[in-house]
């Protein structure tokens, strides 16, 4: 499966970083489209901290690009094959998604790649996972999501579940990445799976 991963500049871009990888762990093509605001917050929550680097940066902060499996397709520019239906992309999923990105995507705006790439997953009716990290959502958020909702967008907001017994923050993490790559249809052992 060829999937689109689409990280924006909402908080715990990392996970963004680590769903990637692990789609590409699992056998499927990997198209990364990283946002200038995924960039910003990368470097100001240090997310490389989350993503087991003890490499200390020098004057100059760490690459988001240093995280992604050298095998993924890093693409920035609005000629990239994401921006075309015929390039055969079956899925696409935004993780995490900003607010901005959110009303940006449900009014149908495509002013960098990431945008163009999710009208392209909506115009010709593929998968589109949207895993919007804001808390409380607002008004218009919900809205947005109610409005995409409608058009077959799924949601699935980074949260966590005590059935799976998160014993640290990685366990958790195991559990949002789990059930990612499950709306991907992916197979994985990430997280103990509800049972009574």
């Amino acid at each position: 499966m060829k999937i689109i991963v689409g990280i924006s500049g909402a908080s715990s871009v990392h996970l963004g970083i680590r769903v990637a990888n692990k789609i590409l762990a699992a056998g499927h093509e990997v198209c990364a489209i990283i946002s200038d605001g995924a960039r910003v917050t990368f470097e100001s929550e240090k997310a490389w901290e989350y993503l087991g680097n003890s490499r200390i940066p020098n004057e100059n902060f760490l690459q988001i690009e240093e995280f992604l499996d050298e095998k993924i397709d890093i693409q920035s520019n609005m000629s990239g094959a994401a921006a075309s239906g015929s390039s055969g992309y079956e899925a696409m999923i935004i993780a995490p998604c900003s607010s901005n990105t959110l009303a940006k995507v449900a009014a149908g705006i495509c002013d960098n790649l990431l945008l163009r790439a999710a009208a392209v997953m909506l115009k010709e009716q593929r998968k589109l996972i949207i895993a919007p990290r804001e808390m409380p959502f607002s008004p218009l958020s919900i809205k947005h999501m109610s409005e995409l909702s409608g058009l077959g967008v799924m949601f699935a907001p980074p949260m966590i579940a005590h059935y799976s017994k998160p014993l640290s923050l990685n366990d958790a993490e195991n559990f949002i990445i789990g059930k990612w790559l499950d709306c991907l249809n992916i197979k994985n052992n990430l997280f103990k799976r509800w049972k009574i």
